[in-house]
């Protein structure tokens, strides 16, 4: 089998010859071609030379074509902030300025569809015969978020009819990307939606479950694969994901994988996961990441199904020899896996020290913990919760956001008892895990410590 069979039987869960290898070779991608973030997105040329590389370098079975949850939003009329090592985060929330009803669904004209589009239909010309090609979407509830902001939380709750408005958009908007994506060459739709693991599974069922499934039968009519993606911890509602039909689902290391093994045999559906991101990825050696890919292998590949990839983008300092040495492992490359060095490649004599903040009578301290909130969207928008109440409350609340994209970050989350992603802690105590608040909960728990 060559990667793409390897993959698209994977989905179809049937035997494969050995465990598929995906990569979310997204901006870290960029470090092949010595430019930032932004300079890789901005150019369908620079995005192909970078995923050709990728290609060439880490011997994949799947490669996705851009990740970058902003584009839709972008071309509906949000505003951007770029960064140099993330993709793009969205700053300026279009619906909350103007009604639905004010804004048009985005064409292949319009805003960077035409990058990503070009990009998809060079790849296909180049490699879409031997490896498989994720096309990857904005997913409706997330694409909700981007456009309303920590609004969205409360309109659940005192909206909902405003909020199911906006998932109908959101969800053609997904549908009319995928058919664009489906004339490039590309194989599977991946609609990334990591925002619904920060919601109960009650408003899962409610605002979530209708419209993926929607988009999961339309892309399978359109005659591709179709895979969730999700990140956080997806436990809750894991089983309701695999209910809206897709033909797989991707999770990060929140997810245990044994409890998706479950799940996905009992619906026939393919797992993708679950290599931490920064614990291992980033700061682990090659050894280290050798170890966590045959752990997960073990686990997971007693069924079809199973793809062995990150738990999301690989962040921008992701070193390539850990890539790589997973790629040589999981092709037999080697005959031991105490051939691969055992040494670290990052260093942290430049790491930056989370103290301890005094606790006083009267004041609260609010501590977010975050992968990254320039490039995670769940991270984002617990951060944007947090800053849309902090005014009200003057030099009676202070707040950080603790990152765990550095060795220090870590450390503080393992002190903490962080074991979810994002957090949101008051006082030193866990209070939010894995749920974005709406402004009122918020308020409620602030004031509790006041």
């Amino acid at each position: 089998m060559n990667g793409k069979e390897r993959v698209l039987k994977a989905l179809s869960f049937e035997e494969v010859d050995r465990t598929p290898w995906m990569p979310y070779a997204g901006v870290q991608t960029a470090n092949f071609l010595n430019i930032d973030a932004e300079q890789y997105l901005k150019s369908a040329d620079n995005i192909v030379n970078g995923i050709l590389k990728a290609y060439e370098v880490y011997k994949p079975d799947g490669l996705p074509v851009a990740f970058d949850l902003q584009i839709e939003a972008e071309a509906l009329g949000c505003e951007l902030r770029w960064a140099d090592n993330n993709p793009p985060a969205v700053v300026k929330h279009i619906l909350e300025e103007k009604t639905i009803d004010d804004i048009k669904y985005p064409t292949e004209n319009d805003g960077r569809y035409p990058i990503v589009l070009e990009a998809a239909r060079k790849l296909s010309e180049a490699i879409g015969d031997k490896v498989a090609l994720y096309a990857l979407i904005c997913g409706p509830f997330t694409l909700a978020s981007h456009l309303m902001g920590t609004n969205l939380f409360m309109d659940m709750i005192m909206e909902p009819d405003k909020v199911h408005k906006v998932m109908k958009f959101t969800t053609k908007v997904a549908k009319d990307f995928s058919t664009m994506y489906s004339k490039t060459g590309v194989h599977i739709i991946a609609a990334v939606d990591p925002m619904t693991t920060q919601i109960s599974p009650e408003h899962f069922e409610e605002f979530v479950s209708p419209y993926l499934t929607e988009l999961n039968t339309y892309v399978k009519e359109l005659g591709l694969k179709v895979t969730t993606f999700c990140c956080g911890d997806a436990t809750k509602s894991f089983e309701l994901m695999c209910k809206t039909k897709p033909n797989g689902i991707a999770f990060d290391e929140n997810v245990d994988l044994k409890f998706a093994r479950q799940l996905g045999t009992k619906y026939k559906v393919s797992l993708g996961g679950n290599l931490p991101l920064t614990t291992t990825m980033l700061f682990g050696s090659p050894l280290e990441n050798v170890q966590e890919a045959k752990k997960e292998i073990e686990i997971a590949s007693n069924e079809p199904g199973f793809i062995l990839s990150p738990g999301c983008d690989m962040p921008f300092d992701t070193p390539i020899e850990n890539i790589k040495a997973i790629s040589q492992f999981v092709r037999g490359e080697f005959s031991s896996i105490e051939m691969f060095t055992s040494e670290r490649q990052l260093d942290d004599d430049k790491d930056e020290v989370f103290e301890d903040v005094a606790i006083e009578k009267g004041k609260a301290f609010i501590e977010i913990v975050t992968l990254d909130s320039e490039g995670c969207a769940p991270c984002q928008y617990m951060v944007e919760s947090v800053k849309k109440v902090a005014p009200q409350y003057g030099d009676k609340l202070r707040w950080r956001e603790t990152l765990i994209k550095s060795k220090a970050g870590i450390k503080r989350t393992m002190e903490l008892g962080v074991k979810n992603l994002p957090a949101l802690l008051i006082n030193n105590e866990i209070v939010f895990d894995n749920i974005v608040p709406d402004e009122n909960s918020l308020k409620v728990e602030i004031d509790k410590r006041l």
